[in-house]
């Protein structure tokens, strides 16, 4: 498979799998007039986990799958960077967008514009994770990848409700400090799943 074919398949995932699917279950918590909208307005803790959960399960499951379909055609140790990329990119680009649309000091944008530098490496650390899930035949890998990225959902949705708001910037503090464990996470699976091979 080209290239730009699986780069597209990162890109077409996120889409799929970031926005379509989960978009509307979150909705419902939080939109739509219901018992469960009731429930998540008195439990914004709960909603916040939720969303992480969510976005976790729909993002990381669905790259999962995408895996173990591509795979069968295409062994190239390149795919995963590659759809990585793809998913990665666009992600970054929307979050970079979103901050210099929002007013803030030039400080507050490098510090933001840093963090999101870093969780752009996040994001291609959860897809070898993901990667090596499926090569590695170990879901304790997918269950990792999901609950890392609940965890950073999860976090930044509570910054954006204003529950965590300690600090102008805990969120860009945030994505440096965690994007850098999920960073060193990845790269320790792959080291080992490099020394197994050997």
């Amino acid at each position: 498979m080209k290239k730009y074919k699986i780069f597209l398949i990162g890109v077409v995932s996120l889409l799929i799998f970031g926005l379509l699917l989960p978009q509307p279950i979150q909705a419902i918590m939080v939109l739509v007039e219901s018992p469960i909208k009731d429930f998540f307005s008195q439990h914004s803790i709960l909603l916040c986990v939720a969303v992480g959960i969510i976005q976790g399960l729909f993002e990381e499951g669905g790259y999962y799958l995408v895996f173990r379909t591509m795979l069968k055609k295409e062994k190239s140790k390149e795919t995963p960077i590659v759809f990585g990329l793809g998913r990665s990119s666009l992600h970054t680009i929307f979050d970079v967008g979103t901050i210099f649309a929002t007013r803030m000091s030039i400080w507050g944008c490098l510090f933001a514009v840093i963090g999101r530098i870093l969780s752009f490496g996040a994001l291609m650390g959860l897809t070898l994770i993901d990667y090596n899930s499926i090569i590695k035949k170990r879901m304790v890998y997918l269950a990792l990848s999901v609950v890392l990225h609940a965890i950073m959902n999860g976090v930044l949705y509570a910054n954006e409700m204003k529950l965590l708001n300690v600090n102008n910037n805990l969120d860009s503090m945030f994505m440096i400090g965690f994007s850098c464990v999920v960073i060193i996470i990845s790269a320790l699976i792959c080291k080992n799943s490099l020394n197994e091979e050997v």
